[in-house]
């Protein structure tokens, strides 16, 4: 008795089945696609219908859509949303699913958009024109017996401003630089101190993370301190006897370093059309080593000699605006 009903609940559940199968066969093919502007950022809402039919759907937050096709019509799909170009999706045998469709704006070039990494395909560069102010922080201590606390007192940190143009390619960063430093002028009893910075410098570096707001780079660079002081008097008019008996100097000290450090920029794009060229404001701060122990010192002929050496600080800092340009 068991056995015979068993046997008609499994004749029943085949009646079922192929009951239900024309039906299920009738409805058709159920496609699954996700929907992404260019920067792969979902749309949210997008119409998905098929084509000459009612049959539509819209997209979630996430951007997927499914969709059940009507058979006996054409299986293509006709996507649009408000502000982006319409689409049109041909679903056949080659289709692989999820269908990924990419939308673009109809107000934004499509090559607008940077992309997660400048350099990932090899082919791109990047050439960086930047205004930066750096500190280099120095101690001229065992210079204040010859020149004096008024002269030293003054030189005790390096401070520069200007320009630096570079290229990245495939990640990797050339530049060169150069640093203007704003003058310090005081007064000591009747004579003008008169300072005068200047440094060249020659970087290279690498993105470690180069992301659509972020970029970070480990940089190594060689930097050419040059100190210019000059002490004269600060009288317009003076006898020839009162101005041999001042210090009147005029000495140039050079110094060498190399710097590690760590590059961080914030990435703010601009409205250059059809480019993806943007600005970036950054900050970077380093180890310093000095490359020569004692300056190289020279006066207006001659080459000065000394034992005595610039004292520095190995912490340096510095801040930036850039702008990059992007080459196809």
């Amino acid at each position: 008795m068991t056995r015979k009903i068993k046997l008609l609940s499994l004749l029943a559940t085949i009646i079922v089945l192929a009951t239900l199968s024309p039906g299920a066969a009738a409805q058709g093919t159920v496609v699954t696609g996700m929907i992404m502007d260019n920067r792969q950022v979902p749309i949210v809402g997008a119409t998905v219908c098929q084509i000459n039919t009612a049959n539509c759907t819209a997209a979630d937050i996430n951007g997927i859509f499914h969709i059940l096709l009507e058979t006996g019509k054409e299986m293509n799909l006709q996507v649009k949303c408000l502000g982006f170009n319409p689409v049109e999706v041909i679903i056949d045998e080659s289709t692989t699913f999820p269908v990924k469709i990419t939308m673009s704006s109809m107000y934004v070039p499509e090559d607008f958009y940077v992309t997660d990494n400048l350099s990932n395909d090899g082919t791109r560069a990047a050439m960086r024109s930047s205004l930066s102010l750096n500190a280099v922080f120095t101690d001229f201590a065992e210079f204040t017996s010859d020149l004096g606390a008024h002269n030293t007192d003054l030189m005790d940190y390096f401070s520069v401003i200007g320009p630096e143009l570079g290229v990245t390619v495939s990640r990797l960063y050339f530049g060169f630089g150069l640093g203007m430093g704003y003058n310090y002028k005081d007064d000591y009893d009747t004579l003008i101190i008169d300072l005068k910075n200047t440094s060249y410098r020659l970087t290279l570096g690498y993105d470690l993370v180069s992301s659509r707001r972020v970029r970070l780079t480990p940089l190594i660079s060689v930097r050419w301190l040059k100190y210019r002081l000059m002490n004269y008097p600060g009288d317009r008019k003076i006898t020839l006897t009162n101005y041999l008996s001042e210090r009147d100097i005029d000495i140039r000290f050079n110094q060498a370093i190399a710097i590690a450090g760590l590059n961080m920029e914030y990435i703010m794009y601009s409205a250059a059309p059809g480019r993806g060229d943007y600005w970036s404001i950054g900050a970077e701060g380093g180890y310093a080593v000095k490359l020569n122990r004692t300056p190289w010192v020279y006066s207006k002929g001659n080459r000065l000699m000394t034992d005595r050496q610039i004292g520095l600080n190995h912490f340096t800092v510095g801040l930036g605006v850039s702008y990059y340009t992007i080459f196809r």
